[in-house]
């Protein structure tokens, strides 16, 4: 006699794809889009675009007038002068979506801003400062202000160095982030001055962060020469770890 026996599926891993796995979580944690723009130094029409979102993987651009791209960081070249809407769409791997529509101003003028104002850049040569490539380490850790990257300065070979056109005889404020070590006397020597001549418009020491965890806000004014044409932003060690985090520069008159 031959015994036959009956083989049921259910239950077995033909069905496993079906259920989520022993442990697995949902996923909770959801993009959120967001960018930030400077214009090219030369010509004005020429916007570089930079991802600020949390969360994603993936990218999609639209310029309007049927113009899109799938970079993250892309640029872009508008008609003219005027404001114009942009919208990023940002997803994850597990197709979750956040769209933000920001309007983009292009204008006729000299607008300054820093290369690589996150220190995410690869290689970091926009913050050698002629001297190559800046030796700064990446950081992430405690988290850098709305999702952007850290440059950790802890030895007498890093710093942060990188010169920029201005606009002559303007004021000018300078915003960053940053943490340091509770231990030392300064967050590290800041200097701005002339790019071309050298006369320093502002020189100190930042002072030590209030927390060794957290980041915070640093600002700074100055005044350009009336022939002034570049202007030099450096940051040296001084003793203490210091990170620092998104860096801005905006004309106040």
């Amino acid at each position: 006699m031959i015994a036959i026996f009956a083989v049921s599926c259910v239950g077995t891993d033909l069905f496993r794809d079906d259920l989520p796995d022993t442990g697995s979580k949902a996923d909770t944690v959801f993009p959120e889009a967001n960018f930030d723009y400077t214009a090219d130094q030369d010509d004005f029409t020429i916007l570089y675009f930079t991802d600020l979102s949390s969360e994603a993987n993936t990218y999609l651009w639209d310029f309007g007038g049927g113009v899109t791209s799938t970079e993250r960081d892309p640029s872009h070249t508008f008609e003219g002068e005027g404001i114009f809407p942009v919208t990023l769409t940002a997803s994850d791997s597990n197709g979750e979506i956040s769209t933000i529509t920001l309007d983009v101003e292009v204008v006729d003028e000299l607008v300054a801003a820093f290369e690589c104002p996150d220190f995410l850049c690869d290689p970091r040569t926009p913050w050698g400062g002629g001297r190559g490539t800046s030796t700064y380490s990446g950081s992430s850790d405690p988290s850098p202000p709305e999702g952007n990257g850290g440059a950790k300065i802890s030895s007498s070979s890093q710093f942060l160095d990188q010169t920029i056109r201005v606009v002559a005889d303007a004021q000018y404020e300078i915003v960053f982030w940053y943490v340091s070590k509770s231990t030392g006397s300064s967050a590290g020597q800041l200097l701005i001055e002339d790019g071309d001549t050298g006369e320093d418009f502002l020189s100190e020491d930042i002072p030590l962060s209030s927390s060794a965890s957290a980041y915070e806000e640093y600002s700074v004014r100055f005044a350009t020469g009336e022939n002034t044409e570049n202007m030099r932003f450096n940051i040296e060690y001084d003793g203490t770890e210091c990170r620092y985090s998104k860096i801005s520069i905006e004309r106040i008159d």
